[in-house]
């Protein structure tokens, strides 16, 4: 069974968005905030499957609107904490999310992220 969804937008890097507190701790900054607010609304209003706990493939299409460098393993990572804050997957370590597939490309002014989650059967 395969499940898709598309999330609007840049996609953060979760890690390098970090506020360091004065107490030593650190958050997410706002802008992080504000993305995984909005993107778990946008996955509620798509996503057909809850609490995935069978081993899948997760394959993530970037389309980038800018031409700015950005790593990929980074916003796989903020995507992947989404999927397990939404109870879209139970838990994203590997005994669940057996393989991970990244794609990158360029559209002028149109970032946005095309999630795929193929649940073996």
């Amino acid at each position: 069974m395969t499940y898709q969804f598309r999330l609007n937008g840049e996609t953060p890097a979760k890690k390098n968005s970090r506020i360091v507190l004065k107490n030593g701790r650190n958050i997410p900054s706002k802008n992080y905030q504000q993305w995984h607010e909005r993107a778990i609304c946008e996955v509620n209003l798509q996503a057909k499957v809850r609490n995935i706990c069978e081993p899948c493939t997760i394959r993530l299409f970037f389309c980038h609107g800018d031409l700015r460098r950005r790593d990929s393993d980074n916003g796989c990572s903020s995507i992947m904490d989404l999927l397990v804050d939404c109870g879209i997957l139970q838990d994203d370590n590997w005994q669940i999310v057996k393989n991970i597939e990244i794609k990158n490309g360029y559209e002028k002014n149109n970032a946005f992220c095309i999630v795929e989650i193929e649940v073996e059967e």
